[in-house]
C-alpha cells in the first residue's frame, strides 16, 4: 500500500495546524478583544468557572481544563458532561456558595448550533450567572443565547472531523483562562502574551516531526487494518485527548472504540475476551504521575498480546518488556488463563515519539494528533469513508 493513495481531510488538517497555530494566537490571545467580551472588572470578580459542550467540545473542556485552572488561579473550575449539566446540576451545585455575579458557565461549540448547548446557556441565564460561548459563529442559536460570545476567529476549511475546531477551541479555553488570571492578578500582561507564543511555538515544534509520525501512523493502519475494536488508555487530561481520539475511530471508520485510564484497564478492560483483536493506543508523558501504573499496564496490553501503540514524549527503552519472578503475583498483568499468558511471547509496542510540552497541561494541544492520523488511515485503507460513508476522505465533499 502507498500512503499517497491514501491521503485524507485528518492529514491536511494536521498540516493546516502549521498556519493555524500562528493565526488562533493572534485572535484568542488578544487583550483588548477579550475586554470587549468581558470587561475586567468582571473577569476579576469571576471565583467558579464551568465548562461544558458536545461532542468533540466536551473533549476541549476536559484536555484544557488544568491549563484553565493553572492561567486562571481559579480552583474551583470543573467541565461536567452537557446533559449532567442541563439536566442534574442545581442551583446550589452551581453556585456552590458563591455570588451569582462570581460564576461564569462556558459552552464551547465551534458551530454554535446544538440545541442543548442552547439549553445549557439558558440555565445559566436563568440562574443570574455569567455565561459566554466559545465559538467561530456568534450568529448561532447558542450565540444569541449567551450573555457573552468569544469568537475565536477560525478561517475558513476543512473540518471534518473536527481537528481544527478541537485546536480553536482549546486555544480560546487557554486564552480566557489568561485573561482571567491577568485581571485578577495570577497572570502579568506579558505572561498572557507570552503563553501565546508558547502554545504557537510548541505546536510548530511538534509539526518538525509530522512527516515521521505521518509515516509511522500509517505504518501502524496497515498492521490493524482488520482489527474492528480499539481501546485508547489515557490518565488525566490526556484522559480527554484519549476521547477526542475515540470520537475519530468512530466517525472515521465505524469501528468500536472506547476509552479509560490506567487504573480502570486494571479492573475492567484486561477482561474483554480476545483480547488480541483490540488495537490499543496508550497516551502517557514522561512528567504523568501515573507514569508506572502506565508502563504496567503497557506490560498488560503485552500479555495480552494486544496490538500496541504507544505516544509518548518517552524513549521507546522505557516501553520494553519487562520480565519478572511470577512467583510472587501481586496482579494479573502477564497470567490471564485465556491462552495470552506468556510474556516470552509478547511482542513490543509500537512508541510514537513527540515532543514534550513546555508545561505538563500544554500536551493536549499535540497529543491528539497520532491517534487521530491512525483512525483516519484506519478508515482509509479500508476504504471506508467518513461518518458512515456520508464524506469522501480524499475529495473533502460530503455525499447525498
Amino acid at each position: 500500500m502507498k500512503k499517497e493513495d491514501y491521503r485524507n481531510s485528518v492529514l491536511h488538517q494536521v498540516r493546516d495546524l502549521k498556519e493555524l497555530a500562528r493565526i488562533q494566537k493572534e485572535k484568542c490571545f488578544h487583550l483588548e478583544k477579550l475586554t470587549e467580551v468581558m470587561g475586567r472588572e468582571t473577569a476579576a470578580g469571576i471565583k467558579r468557572v464551568i465548562f461544558t459542550g458536545c461532542g468533540d467540545s466536551y473533549s476541549a473542556a476536559g484536555a484544557m481544563l488544568p491549563g484553565f485552572k493553572r492561567l486562571s488561579g481559579l480552583k474551583r473550575c470543573n467541565a461536567p458532561d452537557i446533559m449532567d449539566f442541563c439536566c442534574y446540576y442545581t442551583r446550589d451545585k452551581i453556585l456552590k456558595g458563591l455570588k451569582a455575579e462570581e460564576v461564569l458557565v462556558v459552552a464551547i461549540s465551534f458551530s454554535g448550533s446544538a440545541q442543548r448547548l442552547e439549553e445549557a446557556l439558558n440555565k445559566a441565564n436563568d440562574l443570574g450567572v455569567q455565561s459566554l460561548l466559545i465559538t467561530r459563529n456568534p450568529d448561532s442559536r447558542g450565540g444569541r443565547a449567551a450573555k457573552s460570545v468569544f469568537n475565536v476567529e477560525t478561517p475558513d476549511g476543512c473540518n471534518s472531523p473536527g481537528l481544527r475546531s478541537y485546536y480553536a477551541s482549546m486555544v480560546g479555553m487557554a486564552a480566557l483562562g489568561a485573561y482571567i488570571g491577568c485581571c485578577n492578578g495570577t497572570l502579568g500582561e506579558q505572561e498572557f502574551y507570552d503563553t501565546g507564543e508558547t502554545i504557537a511555538g510548541y505546536t510548530l515544534r511538534f509539526l518538525e516531526d509530522l512527516d515521521r509520525i505521518d509515516e509511522e501512523m500509517f505504518a501502524e493502519a496497515v498492521k490493524m487494518k482488520d482489527l474492528r475494536k480499539f481501546e485508547l488508555i489515557a490518565d488525566w487530561n490526556e484522559g480527554s485527548s484519549a476521547q477526542f481520539v475515540e470520537q475519530k475511530f468512530i466517525e472515521c471508520g465505524g469501528v468500536y472504540c472506547d476509552h479509560t485510564t490506567s487504573e480502570e484497564f486494571a479492573h475492567i478492560s484486561f477482561f474483554f475476551r480476545g483480547p488480541e483483536e483490540f488495537g490499543t493506543i496508550v497516551m502517557v508523558n514522561e512528567a504523568d504521575r501515573s507514569l508506572s501504573r502506565m508502563k504496567d499496564t503497557v506490560n498488560g496490553c503485552l500479555a495480552q498480546h494486544r496490538p500496541t501503540l504507544v505516544v509518548t514524549d518517552l524513549e521507546a527503552s522505557e516501553f520494553e518488556v519487562r520480565q519478572r519472578d511470577w512467583s510472587d503475583v501481586d496482579n494479573f498483568y502477564g497470567i490471564a488463563d485465556q491462552g495470552f499468558n506468556s510474556m516470552e511471547q509478547a511482542g513490543k509496542a509500537a512508541v510514537c515519539h513527540i515532543a514534550k510540552a513546555p508545561e505538563q497541561w500544554m500536551s493536549p494541544f499535540v497529543d491528539f494528533i497520532p491517534g487521530s492520523l491512525l483512525a483516519a488511515y484506519h478508515a482509509a485503507v479500508n476504504e471506508h469513508h467518513f461518518f458512515g460513508g456520508r464524506f469522501d476522505f480524499r475529495t473533502e465533499t460530503w455525499r447525498g
